[in-house]
């Protein structure tokens, strides 16, 4: 009988057996999957740590303590440009009237982008404070970044959704303006204020909190596949070793922090209002590539931060440590890591070892940045069944009915945050441990 049984050894379920380390509490975890963190996976490319999914710590959120907390070293994220790749021409500026400018576009589009790009950093400034969502920002929530881009050119729209894809993994239909401001316009900003990025990875997060969890509370390669009221107050805990042998536990309490589309095959039976909560937790999928180049010849190159990439397999390109190139010690090679970000693209199994998905994906990259050709050390594919929750005005709407408990059953992740994202499931692991401790 555990006190305490979470399903999800990802950043919400970890977090939340950290934080009931000390409560005197048997906690127990189940994971699926051979590893922890869920998207904050990091792996070793060409010799640099590089993130596949989740990339940054977001400033004043439970995640900026918690990396503090661990001793997870940071760095600050200082984007000086902002890039976007269109009809096979790729231009990266620290000025975005310049940047418009020298886009291959005419003249009708250039005026429209640059009204659109200039009402969003207007809107930026009013609506944030040091990089942080302000008060009046939630003024912003009930409406949709689709909704801007009504009667414009075609390629200014084009831009625009790619950008927002790349940014916020939905639609612009999909995205509320207000997440639009934090996922796309402060790119355009060039906001050096509200994001750390991890030098050893996201995933050191997880890991080292997974380290400080009583020995034995961690159990991979178990599925749960079913968690059950017992009728006395406690639960049953359908489980499935690796090897298809199942057997039960019982928990007095649980807490599911998997996916928002998953919840149903773990709780079966669930009540129509959390059904319908769930159903518009839209959480898709998506591809990341990750390149790690040699920009001794092309050292430019190393300050490019954010790029919109329109019409190639993915939407946008993130080099997390813009001016802060990896030198190789062994070679000295000036080593930068570009994350490809295929959002639209969605998830695709085995996209990782698919060596002619890999290739065209590759090539795609080359051609945003084509001074690279030659020069590439390592790439690494990742797929991901669900990205995370859209922080969409449906979502909102229904955030409540997301968090409820159902029969005692408490849930956590990035889809009962105000949020999104690892940080928001930082976030909502503090809240569900303290429910859990409070008398």
């Amino acid at each position: 009988m555990h006190d305490v049984l979470i399903v999800g050894a990802g950043a919400a379920g970890i977090t939340t057996a950290y934080r009931l380390r000390n409560s005197g509490l048997d906690v127990a975890v189940y994971e699926s999957s051979d590893r922890i963190g869920g998207r904050t996976r990091s792996v070793d490319v060409g010799g640099v740590t590089v993130n596949t999914g989740a990339m940054f710590v977001y400033r004043d959120t439970p995640a900026e303590a918690l990396a503090a907390e661990l001793g997870v070293r940071t760095e600050p994220f200082e984007p000086q440009t902002y890039g976007i790749h269109l009809h096979g021409t790729t231009v990266v500026d620290a000025d975005n009237a310049r940047l418009i400018a020298r886009l291959p576009l005419d003249d009708e589009a250039k005026k429209q982008l640059t009204v659109f790009v200039d009402e969003a950093m207007a809107e930026y400034e009013r609506c944030t404070n040091g990089g942080q969502l302000a008060t009046n920002s939630g003024e912003l929530g009930t409406q949709s970044v689709e909704d801007r881009l009504v009667g414009l050119h075609p390629d200014v729209v084009r831009i625009i959704r790619t950008a927002v894809r790349g940014g916020a993994v939905g639609k612009a239909s999909q995205t509320t303006a207000q997440y639009g401001l934090r996922y796309f316009a402060s790119y355009l900003a060039h906001e050096k204020r509200n994001r750390l990025f991890p030098v050893d990875g996201m995933q050191q997060l997880p890991l080292r909190m997974a380290e400080q969890l009583p020995c034995g509370s961690l159990h991979l390669g178990v599925t749960v596949e079913s968690v059950e009221p017992a009728g006395d107050g406690t639960y049953r805990v359908r489980l499935r070793e690796r090897n298809d042998t199942r057997r039960e536990v019982a928990a007095r309490r649980v807490v599911v922090t998997v996916p928002a589309p998953q919840v149903p095959e773990v709780v079966p039976g669930l009540p129509d209002w959390k059904r319908a909560a769930l159903d518009r937790a839209l959480t898709p999928g998506s591809r990341t590539l990750a390149v790690v180049a040699d920009v001794g010849h092309a050292r430019h190159l190393a300050d490019w931060s954010f790029l919109t990439t329109v019409g190639t397999r993915f939407d946008a390109v993130i080099n997390p440590a813009p001016g802060r190139p990896h030198t190789d010690r062994r070679t000295g090679a000036l080593l930068v890591q570009y994350v490809c970000y295929g959002n639209s693209a969605g998830h695709q199994e085995g996209f990782g070892s698919d060596a002619s998905e890999l290739s065209a994906w590759v090539e795609d990259f080359l051609a945003v940045a084509p001074e690279l050709r030659g020069h590439v050390v390592g790439v690494h594919g990742q797929t991901w069944p669900y990205c995370f929750s859209l922080l969409s005005p449906t979502r909102l709407s229904v955030l409540d009915a997301l968090r409820r408990p159902v029969q005692g059953i408490e849930f956590a992740g990035d889809y009962t945050s105000a949020t999104a994202g690892t940080h928001g499931c930082y976030a909502e692991a503090y809240r569900v441990a303290e429910t859990l401790m409070s008398p």
